[in-house]
């Protein structure tokens, strides 16, 4: 057997094992409640100089499987090496952000004739907000036998604008204060007691942040091999407010070069969201690179 046949009998069975691994993560994440989505990228690159390189990006991210598209970004950066294995770049990324609508629980009002707890409340529709970000990195790598390894530390300030988004208060049920025992809808319609008392517009402030992220990975150079499996751990730590590990993000999977020019990425991603109340999220990436 020649070993351009091994080689993509292998590249086959990297592929079917990483498909496998992929739906059962994906089935893990549905079952546990945590996010669950799709990441994929554009990625072009061109060199302006022997250590010179222009690189474009584009991406869409979605949650809830496919069901509800959750972020969508365009980026330009520069790269420059400045040694063989020390490079420096710096880059602006437009994002798109969806925030989902969100509930918000105030104050206790009383049992309903169920003896059920009813409580006032808000509710947050979903909106956009728009980010700007600005990173700065330095990578090194080095090899160990037919690993390489690479050390990134990017500096990213981001700015996100102010937004403007409506408000839905529900006060179903009220208290008379001379009357412990009495309930009455306080909205203006007494046959929906679900029905919001009031709607209004508010204004999200501005808010800004900037963050430290270390990332570490791994790329395996199989002989002979167009496919390239890699693993990699970040972590995200907030400077403006010092909070260490902020969040932590790990990615295993693998690339397939096309040919010199071209290059195709299947990942599986897990981001853990340490500092928030948001839930973990767990995401298959696909990613499509070339030179232009």
């Amino acid at each position: 057997m020649n070993s351009r046949l091994k080689n993509n009998k292998f590249a086959r069975l990297i592929a079917v094992a990483t498909v496998i691994l992929f739906s059962f993560s994906a089935a893990q994440a549905q079952s546990e409640c945590d996010d669950f989505g799709i990441w994929t990228s554009l990625n072009a690159s061109k060199k302006l100089t022997d250590r010179l390189k222009i690189g474009f990006e584009g991406e869409l991210r979605s949650i809830e499987g496919v069901s509800q598209m959750d972020r969508r970004s365009i980026g330009v950066d520069f790269s420059y090496d400045i040694l063989s294995w020390l490079k420096a770049d710096i880059g602006y990324i437009y994002i798109q952000s969806h925030n989902a609508e969100e509930k918000k629980i105030k104050d206790f009002v009383g049992l309903d004739n169920d003896n059920n707890e009813i409580y006032s409340y808000n509710i947050d529709r979903s909106y956009w907000e728009q980010r700007d970000r600005l990173v700065a990195s330095l990578s090194a790598s080095w090899k160990i036998g037919r690993v390489k390894f690479s050390l990134r530390e990017r500096v990213q300030y981001q700015y996100t604008h102010s937004a403007l988004v409506y408000e839905d208060q529900y006060r179903p049920f009220q208290k008379d204060s001379d009357d412990p025992n009495s309930e009455y809808i306080t909205n203006d319609d007494p046959n929906d007691p679900y029905k919001p008392t009031k709607s209004e517009a508010e204004l999200k402030d501005a808010k800004h942040n900037t963050t430290l992220r270390s990332r570490l990975t791994a790329k395996w150079d199989i002989k002979k091999c167009p496919v390239t499996p890699f693993a990699s751990v970040e972590l995200f730590t907030r400077l403006d407010k010092w909070q260490f590990h902020d969040k932590l993000r790990y990615r295993i999977g693998a690339e397939y070069k096309i040919d010199k020019d071209n290059e195709i990425s299947l990942y599986y991603l897990y981001q853990d969201n340490h500092s928030s109340s948001s839930p973990a999220i767990h995401a298959i990436g696909v990613g499509y690179s070339f030179d232009l």
